[in-house]
């Protein structure tokens, strides 16, 4: 039987048109105003529909019309909400005071991403990689920056986690109705919907390019699940992350080719392309592509023009987290792409290997990533060393720090995370604009201002929230496995509002360590049942489908809380999500987090609890090795890294019981005459202002901005200029260079004093043999590092000698440099190309020490 169906639009009246116009712009995900004007329509649908305004608007009849068109509560609060979205476009945004129009006229950053977490009702995310993609999308708004997002549209996102009566974690798979969602059909002129196409081994795979807008932002999603597709390519877009490798290569080749594809469609010319992990890095392909066929560049020049353009954001803190492909992958999927092109799939093998030439090396999108970007970072100061680590053998013979991958630590949107009450001592204490001009530090020294009774009653009023939602939500999971009646009462008195709680939510990767907090019963009974300071522990999270380890901790800790003791104090909140992970960060006393060092690349769930007010309790990775600073918070060890991970969980999880027992607890509740505990509650101002002023996304976005994009977009633009004229000329010169460069060498290095004091001179001299080569390719430097304690250089600083004369195939280079401090100071002199388009010493691996 062929079902049809088509879909019937509301017909607004002219006084309702601009509710449209809110439902349909994610800006109302973090504005309390326009929330509440969606939740007056209809009270308990905006509950059930997990605050969904389009299922809100949907649902109303031609008498809900009429009756809201004479409501004049309703439409003064219409116009209000429709005027301070007015000035939210209107109000200028910080790209705007910083651009200038002659060098930013025609900047557009396309950022790829997996998932993007933007709110509960759109599921498109799967973990923190999304969260991040999300906010990153928000704050790009909020500062005006020109900014284009892609994504994919997943039918059946993922998955979402309930628990049988074993504790045991089962998963069923939402089915995602795209017109109950906040996102529109890209249309071309004749109003037909805009496609785009990609050969495959077995048929055309079409994809159905949707939009959603956010303020200034827009992102581009992509859709396979359409009637032109066979089956098999239908369901392309299905799960998000699906575990086959012949699906995941077909999602990364939608999102990473589909998605150039539907920039091109939509007539979007960007000059900087942000590829945020290594799941879209098939876009750098398509570019290459791209730059041969439509700009007649060869393919070392394709290469360097995309490479000179892209900046590649890793999040994962080991190899073995990158996807790869075989060689018969890439052929099977990739050949029909480019047959007929000038790019070669062996020449593409290449681009994703360390060693280009090795067959049995399997392609690596992380390493096609890095290879073509000229700009690659890690999400935190440990992730970049980390990531350095990891990358180093692309630069073989670069020491460590010298290894051209940077960092620019996570951070977390604000007017998203931040509570309500919280809110509103913000607006009390700091001013009704604080949410405008986040990224400036002075904004939040007026959080110490803040009265102590209030900070506590809005915590204390966070804290009882929580509680009510997860007993509701505890309820609910116990009528859906078929729970008893006596299963129901006793959920209604679990947890307690008053007592001192701790939160551990995340992904039930075994290197998070989900089990460290109840690896000893026995003390963690006499902790959390001690009659004058009790305390209570609400768990959530999610293990993947296929990992058996993380589902079989799941299991433990859910036995643990079932035991009389625990039932009441340990809860385990299924199907953790954005609306859960608001409750908690908000509501809880403490956030626990307890990885394997260095396995954590950043973590942004402490920082979104450290704005609310929580308190920090964690080992020094990720994000918390730069947060923590003595008075916000509690580290478990220093830092260390242990061989022996079984000694190192036995340390770790004494430490995190004595400093429970002896320092945490007993700090919330040691309280004064009037019942405040003071010392806690300076200790939350500390992470309120920490977490706000270092960890917000504005901060993140505006270094992104200022420490890559605006690079990128000058490269892209100078590279560009008389078709192509100094992207050859730049070629020509590495090209040059590059055999010349095995006749280089140091022939005098040495540094002239009369004495070394502070505040005296010194002299760097360097000769150098540089036969036929112009010496003014060449960059002499002396590279420094003040009282550093290793043999390596941890902060160097370069300092470019002057070239002076040329003499018989040896050219001398000098400089006179001020002594300002005292100490040990190391130095190495070292030569290196130079070249107004070289941006990184070592990039090439061309360098000379001596």
């Amino acid at each position: 039987m062929k079902k049809r169906e088509f879909f019937v639009k509301i017909n607004f009246p002219e006084r309702l048109k601009t509710l449209e116009s809110l439902a349909y712009n994610l800006w109302w995900v973090y504005n309390n105003n326009a929330k509440d004007l969606f939740k007056m329509i209809k009270p308990e649908l905006w509950q059930e529909t997990l605050h969904n305004p389009i299922e809100i608007l949907l649902s109303l009849s031609e008498h809900d019309l009429q009756q809201l068109e004479k409501d004049q509560v309703f439409l003064s609060r219409l116009d209000s909400v429709w005027n301070d979205y007015i000035e939210y476009i209107k109000t200028p945004k910080w790209f705007e005071t910083i651009r200038d129009l002659e060098k930013h006229g025609n900047m557009q950053i396309a950022y790829f991403s997996a998932e993007y977490g933007m709110h509960e009702s759109i599921q498109s995310y799967a973990g923190g990689l999304g969260i991040l993609s999300g906010d990153h999308f928000k704050a790009a708004s909020d500062l005006g920056i020109p900014f284009i997002a892609v994504g994919l549209l997943y039918r059946n996102g993922y998955f979402h986690q309930y628990l049988n009566s074993d504790g045991w974690q089962l998963e069923t798979y939402p089915y995602n109705e795209f017109y109950k969602m906040p996102i529109v059909e890209a249309k071309d002129e004749n109003g037909d919907p805009l496609m785009i196409e990609i050969p495959s081994y077995n048929s055309l795979i079409k994809a159905k390019i949707w939009l959603v807008h956010l303020g200034f932002s827009r992102l581009i999603l992509l859709d396979t699940d359409i009637d032109d597709n066979i089956p098999e390519n239908k369901i392309i877009t299905g799960k998000l992350y699906d575990g086959e490798p012949e699906m995941r290569i077909k999602q990364e080749i939608v999102l990473g080719i589909g998605g150039v594809r539907a920039l091109k469609k939509l007539g979007i010319k960007p000059t900087v392309f942000h590829i945020n992990e290594g799941h879209p890095a098939f876009a750098i392909i398509e570019r290459i592509k791209d730059y041969m066929m439509e700009d007649g560049l060869n393919l070392y020049e394709a290469i360097n023009m995309v490479k000179y353009t892209t900046l590649f954001t890793t999040h994962t803190p080991v190899p073995a987290g990158f996807d790869v492909f075989d060689n018969n992958a890439i052929y099977k999927h990739l050949g029909p792409i480019y047959n007929g092109t000038p790019l070669s799939i062996d020449e593409v093998l290449k681009i994703g290997k360390v060693n280009p030439y090795n067959s049995s090396e399997l392609f690596s999108m992380a390493i096609c990533g890095v290879k073509c970007s000229i700009f690659r970072n890690g999400v935190s100061k440990l992730h970049g060393k980390v990531s350095r680590r990891i990358f180093n053998n692309l630069w073989p013979n670069v020491s460590e720090p010298f290894v051209p991958v940077g960092h620019i630590t996570n951070g977390v949107h604000l007017q998203t995370w931040v509570a309500d009450e919280i809110k509103t001592l913000f607006n009390r204490y700091l001013g009704e604009n604080w949410y405008m001009r986040p990224y400036q530090k002075s904004v939040w020294s007026n959080v110490y201002e803040i009265p102590d009774l209030e900070l506590f009653e809005a915590k204390n009023i966070l804290r009882t929230r929580l509680v009510e939602f997860i007993r509701k939500r505890t309820i609910n999971s116990i009528n859906k496995r078929g729970g008893s009646y006596s299963e129901i009462v006793k959920a209604n008195e679990i947890l307690n509002p008053e007592i001192l709680t701790i939160g551990f939510a995340r992904r039930f990767a075994t290197y998070k360590r989900g089990y460290l907090l109840f690896s000893d019963e026995e003390r963690l009974n006499k902790i959390l049942n001690n009659p004058k300071m009790p305390v209570q522990i609400i768990i959530a999270g999610k293990a993947h489908p296929k990992d058996t380890e993380g589902k079989e901790i799941i299991k433990k800790i859910y036995h643990i809380s079932r035991k009389p003791e625990f039932r009441d104090k340990i809860v385990f909140v299924e199907d953790y999500d954005i609306q859960v992970a608001k409750y908690l960060v908000r509501g809880v006393d403490v956030w626990l987090n307890n990885p394997r060092r260095p396995m954590e690349a950043s973590g942004t769930s402490g920082m979104k609890a450290a704005i609310n007010g929580a308190l920090n309790f964690s080992i020094l990775d990720g994000w918390w090795v730069e947060g923590y600073k003595n008075n916000n918070g509690w580290s478990i060890g220093a830092g260390e890294e242990y061989s022996d991970p079984k000694y190192q969980d036995f340390v770790e999880g004494q430490e995190l019981y004595d400093k429970l027992e002896n320092e945490i607890v007993p700090l919330f509740y040691t309280k004064d005459r009037s019942g405040l505990p003071r010392e806690w509650l300076k200790m939350m101002k500390n992470s309120i202002f920490i977490g706000c002023s270092e960890f917000s996304t504005s901060r993140m976005v505006m270094e992104y901005h200022e420490k890559y994009y605006t690079s990128l977009h000058e490269l892209c633009n100078d590279l560009s200029e008389q078709n192509f004229a100094n992207l050859r000329e730049f070629m020509n010169f590495k090209n040059e260079i590059s055999s010349k460069w095995h006749k280089l060498r140091l022939v005098k290095a040495e540094i002239i004093s009369d004495n070394l004091y502070m505040g005296s001179t010194v002299k760097f001299y360097a000769e150098v043999y540089t036969d036929d080569l112009d010496p003014n390719f060449l960059k002499v430097c002396v590279i420094s590092d003040t009282n550093c304690p290793k043999i390596e250089f941890e902060d160097p600083k370069f300092i470019e000698l002057d070239f002076k004369e040329s003499k018989d195939g040896v050219s001398i280079y000098s400089r006179e440099v001020r002594l300002t401090c005292s100490g040990k100071i190391r130095f190495a002199f070292g030569i290196f190309p130079k070249n107004r388009f070289i941006l990184n010493e070592f990039e090439d691996n061309l360098f000379v020490w001596e």
